[in-house]
């Protein structure tokens, strides 16, 4: 048996581990989804919209440009992509960037200056292959609560990571498989354009600041 081939065996082995691990996230994602809809059914306010008061949104092509206020005169940073999105539709302005290991979006709405951070994940599989067998040694991920984020490859908000898959053998002899997610500011600029109904122009690579 060749090394090309012993390497796609490799390949099949650790595509066959993720399903598995894909298949038990499948409750951990209607659990989020019910955790999400009812951090969405809080109490109505004079401020916010109810199911009595119908909002009307257009098509993102119809937005204009609109001339920012006189400026935010406070910051929020918020925890949930959920709310985050709810308070900034239609901002005057939005910026994201990658720092650290953190995907960071801020928008300006109703003088308020709301960010939202999220970490990368990343994950290493190791493994030892005897034979025509397969023994995992461990998975890791750099965080326990990103699990579901590193199995997937989308970040919680709901944006689509770039994947890289590099495969080497340590001095120890045991094989690792390592995924490393990124990232596409094209990507991320449309998608937040998107899902906060701005103008792609809107839609800033940097940070915004008071």
């Amino acid at each position: 048996m060749g090394f090309e081939s012993g390497f796609d065996e490799k390949i099949d082995v650790i595509d066959l581990i993720i399903n598995v691990l894909k298949d038990h996230e499948k409750k951990l994602d209607e659990l989020v989804s019910r955790l999400e809809n009812v951090s969405v059914r809080k109490t109505p306010s004079s401020e916010e919209p109810t199911d009595e008061t119908p909002v009307e949104e257009g098509p993102i092509l119809e937005l204009r440009p609109r001339a920012l206020s006189r400026g935010a005169t406070v910051k929020a940073a918020l925890k949930s992509w959920t709310e985050f999105r709810a308070r900034c539709k239609s901002a005057e302005l939005v910026a994201f960037d990658v720092h650290d290991g953190f995907f960071k979006v801020s928008a300006v709405a109703d003088r308020v200056l709301y960010s939202y951070s999220e970490k990368i994940p990343d994950m290493e599989i190791h493994y030892r292959k005897t034979g025509e067998k397969v023994r995992i040694d461990s998975i890791d991920i750099s965080q326990a609560e990103l699990v579901s984020s590193a199995l997937k490859g989308v970040l919680e908000c709901g944006l689509k990571l770039d994947k890289k898959e590099i495969e080497y053998e340590p001095p120890e002899g045991e094989s690792v498989h390592k995924i490393i997610y990124s990232v596409d500011p094209g990507v991320a600029r449309s998608w937040l354009a998107y899902q906060l109904a701005v103008d792609d122009e809107l839609v800033l690579l940097g940070k915004l600041q008071i």
